[in-house]
């Protein structure tokens, strides 16, 4: 993949982009996708939050068990856990009282 001349020279170009602090790198490969591509902008696709709520497509949050940024609970997490974490849960005091913390049992 980076053996392609093309793949080399754009690397370069957002390297040096990110270098300088002009904008990141990602924001130049995106540029040029809208270009080549034509993406548009999710309003396009999806409209906006108000075009939304209009048809009745408001976001539900009560639909969501939980909030954004909220670990998902897994079952059978210490089940399943691979034997290396079971070990250090059993090991270390600190990161068995984090992952009861975050995942509310034992």
């Amino acid at each position: 993949f980076l053996a392609n001349p093309l793949t080399y020279i754009l690397l370069r170009i957002c390297l040096f982009l990110e270098a300088t602090g002009i904008c990141s790198g990602a924001w130049v490969i995106a540029a040029l996708l809208k270009k080549i591509i034509g993406y548009k902008r999710d309003e396009v696709y999806i409209g906006t939050a108000e075009e939304r709520a209009k048809m009745d497509m408001a976001d539900n949050e009560t639909l969501l068990s939980l909030g954004a940024g909220h670990v998902l609970k897994l079952p059978g997490f210490y089940e399943s856990a691979p034997v290396a974490l079971r070990d250090l849960l059993i090991e270390d005091e600190g990161v068995a009282d984090y992952v009861k913390n975050v995942y509310g049992s034992d």
